[in-house]
């Protein structure tokens, strides 16, 4: 098992020096000699974690990294990483339970065949159980809270995933994409859950929304564009990283019942303070779903929960919010406080102050009596610390505040939030 490479992580010129426990100044020039010092080797890195989130229960699982680096060249020959967790909650009325189970492993190729083609390859498993308020950036708890049954809320889903992407380089920065997506998803509603009753007596729109609860497939076609600038995509310092995708699902048949699309646009950017060791990130993301969408994805954004949870809107809960329209942003501020030296490899210590907002829409067409009027903003704010070690590996753990948060929530995982 190789180690984290000491010449991964670039240190702050301010701080450098000749001393021997001390990382390498960086290299910025193409002709530094120092490029062809070291071969190409394995970088790896497995970390079991105790965590989870306030959302979905706290438990057991890993982080692992495993990537072929050379120096000179960014961000790696290829990267496998994984991760699996599964956790735990109790309550007197139902005792111990697993809400939340996942596991993946991802391949990833910046250069295929030497060429300018980016290939990764992502198999999944994910089994949740969700919540479900309502529809609409109006909804409300009160029927969930004032319900003897504390899992009035509660749907359950599982869904075994196939992913593969590739990107091309069409000039320098601006990328395509095309990718392939097929998922089975095994639903369950419980009878005495208010998903179940909003299908039995809720308002046409709300019905509408809802639509079929049975378990299906869905085979989905993937497209889009990304604009980077970033320096080093796994920890950025300086640049910007845009995209927009769409998704499409045929669908129309028995099996594969859902013939909808999604429209995402994800802006994000990265400004230095003076020094590496400050960043100030942001992002804006818009999201517009359309045609015959599954009732779960109407809580979510590019694959990951919106208003609400570890990617989203943090210190909302997650599956808070549902809707086809969705806006949200992020702004964190990056501090890098220190680098040092701790168990053979080179980590980096940070700290994040962070904001989130954003607002969802239960239709295409204006439904106030589920989206309320005026801004409706939902929020959150709170800090994090982030650990990277190497190049190619960080772990985060973010604690937020919210008005919908009971009282607050925290999230562990590993990559920066976007």
């Amino acid at each position: 098992m190789a180690c984290w490479s000491r010449s991964a992580l670039a240190a702050d010129p301010l701080n450098s020096s000749n001393r021997p426990d001390e990382p390498p100044p960086p290299i910025t020039a193409p002709g530094d000699p120092r490029l062809n010092d070291e071969p190409a080797h394995n970088e790896f890195n497995l970390v079991p974690v105790l965590g989870g989130s306030t959302d979905l229960g706290f438990g057991g699982g890993y982080f692992a990294g495993l990537a072929r680096v050379k120096q000179g060249v960014v961000p790696f020959l290829w990267n496998i990483d994984s991760s699996g967790l599964i956790t735990f909650k109790y309550s007197a009325h139902s005792g111990f339970s697993s809400p939340y189970q996942d596991l993946y492993v991802r391949l990833t190729v910046p250069r295929l065949f030497g060429g300018p083609l980016r290939l990764e390859v992502r198999p999944s498993y994910t089994w949740e159980n969700i919540d479900y308020f309502g529809m609409g950036n109006a909804s409300s708890r009160e029927n969930a809270d004032d319900n003897p049954n504390p899992d009035y809320s509660k749907y359950q889903r599982g869904h075994p995933q196939f992913d593969v992407d590739v990107r091309v380089r069409l000039v320098d920065h601006l990328s395509g994409r095309v990718g392939f997506r097929y998922i089975y998803n095994s639903i369950n509603v419980p009878q005495d859950s208010q998903l179940a009753e909003d299908l039995r007596s809720g308002s046409p729109e709300v019905k509408h929304l809802i639509g079929e609860t049975d378990s299906h497939s869905v085979v989905l076609f993937k497209y889009g564009l990304q604009f980077d600038t970033r320096d080093n995509e796994t920890t950025t310092h300086s640049g910007t990283f845009d995209t927009f995708d769409v998704k499409l699902s045929p669908g129309g048949t028995p099996a594969f019942p859902y013939r909808y699309g999604e429209a995402t646009v994800n802006l994000r950017g990265f400004v230095p303070l003076g020094t590496r060791r400050i960043t100030l990130a942001a992002r804006a993301v818009g999201d517009w779903m359309f045609g015959h969408v599954p009732f779960y994805e109407l809580a979510r954004f590019d694959d990951t929960y919106a208003l609400g949870g570890t990617l989203g809107v943090r210190g909302v809960p997650a599956q808070r919010y549902y809707g086809k329209r969705k806006v949200l942003g992020n702004v964190e501020l990056r501090l890098e406080v220190a680098t040092f030296r701790a168990l053979g490899k080179w980590l980096t210590l940070g700290l994040a102050p962070f904001f989130d907002a954003g607002r969802v829409w239960a239709d295409d067409e204006a439904q106030p009596e589920l989206d309320g009027h005026g801004l409706g903003l939902k929020y959150g704010y709170g800090g994090g610390v982030r650990v990277q070690s190497g190049s190619s590996f960080v772990i985060r753990l973010d604690v937020a505040t919210s008005p919908d948060a009971n009282p607050i929530s925290g999230y562990f995982s590993a990559g920066q939030m976007f």
